[in-house]
């Protein structure tokens, strides 16, 4: 090597030249590693190089693991450690990715389209171009699609080291996979555990460290999109390596930052102070024209105040139930000039509180206790005799932030907002708070801790358990988007809605169809998550506005309204009825729900409370339909033998060029006397909620290992795609589901129609599946399942799902005009020693029976 090094240098100098000059005619460089653990550093000509100039000889470097402390860098030139320059940063034994204004050097993305052996809801030819993962400045983003993404960064470690990366990933549509490998092509040990990062909450930042081994190391975040659409974006804030060999340079900071000599990490400049990249100190703006926001690379000019710069606020009510009017500037002020705050308003009445609450002893407005309701926001009142109180949330008078709400500030980097508002009431509202930089995510919640109902779905209508209903204004000029979530710990976090730029005044009412513990949030963004380049200069007329907001059927809050009930004799208060009953209107006696009815709310009156059972369902207990696989009627059929055990279908696979590929397992009990079971065997889920789906239809995907070295095929995403068998009828549609056409052709006579109500961002109706039966002969036992032909993934739209069923167990029991008798001179004659000759009856040329009855002897 040496020798090859000095034959190098020797071609290249000229014993008479003159001597070179760092950067115009040459650069340093480190050679490999060898053998005896030490390298090179060399002279590497520039393209402008001098022919004249002489190059040194090669100087050996002993050792290729030691490194340089935070803050300093390998000087080339020297071959020590030196202090990094004021304006950069060094991590020393490590490198930090943070700034995304490009790509960093190094990394790679490509993004391809996946094909099929079918035409499905992907179509053919999907564009990938505007998908896959892109540089936005703060972030490095995946916006998902119907796509698979790749960014990949090859990194060589002189010792054992960890990789820490922030990430945001909250689109359930999307699967997130990080892979590493090692020199060798194999899949690092120690990052198997953490392949799947898990899905975080809206807004959330999460963490993640994997150890990673000397040596070079490929490390790849791959995104497979299975939406058509973009959703929300996979996002990563930050990647840090550590165990790297020592850094030969220095990191300039980026924008809105700076640094002292010698620096680990560069420091965001203060608020009304701006830098650009490779600053060393910030510098301060006008501060009567002028203000930036924190870490912001500019300063912006300060606008006339106006009456868009304060908001009105009540003082707390007095001894006297007396408040005032006051106004305050938005924080921080950002405004000159202009208007001044109106003076404090003349005293007047507190308002009243909200339905179901009164004023406490500190004059704010309480829940009522126990027992006891306010029709009027005044004081609280025992419920009468027999009575109990209609729990429920009614806020429609902001006088303050009731004690079950909640507001906060995050900015897009995970950060708080330093003290500024998330959202604050305004006498008849509630709204977004303003001054914030774009991207700024206001979120306002309400936590419920159950509701009085079980739901349910009977006679083709869904029953729920409560209700969310709010009114609410955008006045946005810029882009800005609304959402409204429903989280839970068994089911996680799901959009329910969400509204894009200006909105006029509406109400939205979402329906609650399972009984959970809630937190219910409302969340305002003045920019969407894919204009991370655009600054809006602080648009501060852009708001979210609340004015009501209505829980109905709560287990706790306040009650308007008390409501007669049951009451046994000698008893002091209500008792619920027990379940299936219903409360008597005329001697508020707990009677049974008739035969075929069930009744969800334990407070229910009378009998029109007891609902029917859908079609072919049956309830002898007044709480719950069910169906035992035997239905009678024109025709009677007999599915007891596919009654106790569950049945798992595969759907098409799904791949893309470079090897990324996925499929569906569906796991279906078609009368639910046994439950189907669907598993995550990774940490795809939100903490705290089940990696197990119990239903009667659910759906698991499959990824197989893209590594030689791993066979096992890891299961995620478990989702149910039927909570509830709502019908089993031979109507070709029930509800808003239908049999698809190519099914009725195949001559499918019975249907059974199961529904999931939660709503999620790709299904905002929730999903459906309908199971249809067709009679053939030919199959025995089970049959098989197929999937529709033009979309063998079991859906052409993501949300509802169709299955084609064909058994012999799927034909019609046979009925006595289904036969006729025919002569004894036929061949179809059968002798019993004990009977004697008789003819048999057979079926008049119909192969639609699966009972044979006994026939009558003859003579």
């Amino acid at each position: 090597m040496r020798l090859l090094l000095l034959l190098l240098v020797g071609l290249l100098a000229d014993s008479t030249s003159a001597e070179c000059a760092l950067g115009s005619d040459y650069k340093f460089e480190l050679t490999p590693c060898d053998p005896e653990g030490g390298r090179w550093r060399v002279q590497v000509p520039t393209s402008s190089a001098s022919h004249s100039c002489t190059l040194e000889q090669p100087r050996r470097v002993d050792s290729c693991e030691s490194s340089c402390e935070a803050g300093q860098f390998f000087d080339l030139s020297t071959l020590s450690c030196g202090a990094c320059p004021p304006g950069s940063y060094s991590m020393g034994g490590a490198v930090l990715f943070d700034n995304w204004d490009t790509l960093p050097q190094g990394f790679h993305t490509q993004v391809e389209s996946f094909q099929s052996s079918f035409i499905g809801r992907f179509g053919t030819g999907v564009n990938c171009t505007a998908f896959g993962w892109q540089a936005k400045g703060d972030f490095l983003a995946s916006v998902g699609g119907p796509c698979a993404a790749t960014v990949t960064l090859s990194v060589r470690l002189a010792r054992v080291g960890n990789l820490s990366y922030v990430y945001q990933y909250s689109n359930r549509d999307v699967i997130f996979d990080f892979e590493a490998q090692n020199e060798q092509c194999q899949s690092v040990a120690d990052a198997k555990e953490f392949r799947w990062p898990s899905v975080t909450a809206e807004g959330e930042w999460r963490r993640q460290v994997v150890q990673l081994k000397p040596g070079n190391n490929l490390l790849q975040w791959k995104t497979i999109g299975m939406e058509t659409y973009p959703g929300k974006p996979i996002l990563i804030k930050s990647i840090e390596i550590s165990g790297t060999t020592r850094a030969t340079s220095c990191s300039p900071c980026r924008n809105g930052t700076f640094s002292a000599e010698g620096s680990r990490q560069c420091q965001e400049c203060p608020e009304n102070h701006f830098s650009s990249r490779g600053a060393s100190s910030c510098q301060p703006c006008n501060p009567e024209t002028e203000f930036a926001p924190k870490g912001f690379s500019r300063c912006i000019k300060r606008h006339a105040c106006t009456s868009k710069d304060f908001y009105e606020t009540r003082s707390p009510c007095d001894a006297n139930n007396q408040t005032r009017a006051e106004y305050r500037w938005l924080e921080p002020k950002i405004c000159m000039a202009g208007v001044s705050l109106p003076p404090v308003g003349p005293s007047r009445p507190c308002l009243p509180c909200n339905p179901g609450m009164s004023p406490g002893p500190d004059a704010s407005c309480q829940f009522c206790p126990a027992e006891h309701f306010s029709d009027d926001g005044g004081p609280c009142k025992p419920c009468p005799p027999n009575t109990t109180p209609n729990y429920g949330y009614v806020f429609q008078r902001w006088a303050q932030l009731p004690a079950s709400m909640s507001s906060s500030c995050r900015q897009q980097d995970g950060s708080e907002c330093g003290g500024m508002t998330g959202w604050h009431v305004a006498g008849t509202h509630v709204q977004s708070g303003q001054h914030h930089a774009d991207g700024a995510y206001l979120l306002l919640s309400l936590n419920v801790p159950g509701f009085r109902s079980k739901g349910g779905v009977v006679g083709g209508r869904r029953l729920e358990v409560g209700r969310v209903s709010f009114t609410f204004e955008l006045d946005c000029k810029a882009k800005c988007e609304f959402v409204f979530m429903q989280a839970s710990d068994r089911r996680g976090v799901n959009l329910v809605q969400s509204w894009s730029g200006a909105t006029f005044k509406r109400e939205f009412s979402h329906s609650v169809y399972a009984n959970d513990s809630y937190t219910f949030s409302w969340a305002f963004q003045k920019a969407s998550l894919t204009d991370y380049d655009v600054f809006s200069n602080l648009l501060d007329t852009d708001v979210a506005r609340i004015f009501s907001i209505n829980v109905t059927n709560t287990i706790d809050g306040g009650a308007s309204v008390c409501l007669a009930c049951h009451q046994e004799t000698d008893e002091v208060g209500c008792i619920p009825c027990p379940p299936g009953h219903f409360v008597d209107s005329n001697t508020t006696q707990c009677t049974q729900c008739p035969p075929g009815t069930t009744v969800s709310n334990p407070l229910a009156y009378g009998i029109e409370s007891c609902q029917p059972c859908g079609p072919g369902l049956s309830s002898t207990d007044g709480v719950t339909c069910t169906s035992d696989c035997v239905f009678a009627g024109e025709p009677s059929f007999d599915l007891s033998a596919l009654a106790h055990e569950t049945f798992l279908v595969r759907g098409s696979r799904l791949f893309t060029a470079s090897g990324a590929q996925y499929f569906h397992v569906f796991n279906i009990s078609l009368c639910g006397n046994t439950q189907a079971q669907c598993s995550n065997n990774i940490s795809y889920q939100v903490d705290g909620t089940s990696s197990q789906v119990n239903s009667f239809v659910c759906r698991t995907t499959m990824v197989p290992s893209a590594w030689s070295d791993e066979e096992v095929v890891l299961s995620t995403q478990s989702v149910t795609l039927g909570d509830e068998l709502v019908a089993v009828t031979n109507n070709t549609a029930f509800m808003s589901m239908e049999v698809i056409e190519e099914f009725l052709s195949q001559n499918a006579t019975l249907h059974f129609y199961y529904s999931t109500p939660l709503a999620t961002r790709s299904c905002p109706q929730g999903r459906t599946t309908v199971i249809s039966l067709s009679c053939d002969a030919s199959k025995h036992g089970n049959g098989s399942i197929v999937l529709p032909s033009k979309c063998p993934d079991g859906t052409c739209d993501g949300c509802s799902f169709n299955f084609l069923w064909q058994t012999a167990v799927a034909c019609p029991v046979c009925r006595e005009q289904d036969f006729r008798c025919v002569s004894a001179l036929l061949s179809l004659l059968f002798f019993n020693p004990s009977v004697g000759w008789f003819a048999a009856s057979v079926p008049e040329g119909r192969s639609c029976c699966t009972t044979w009855h006994r026939p009558t002897a003859g003579s």
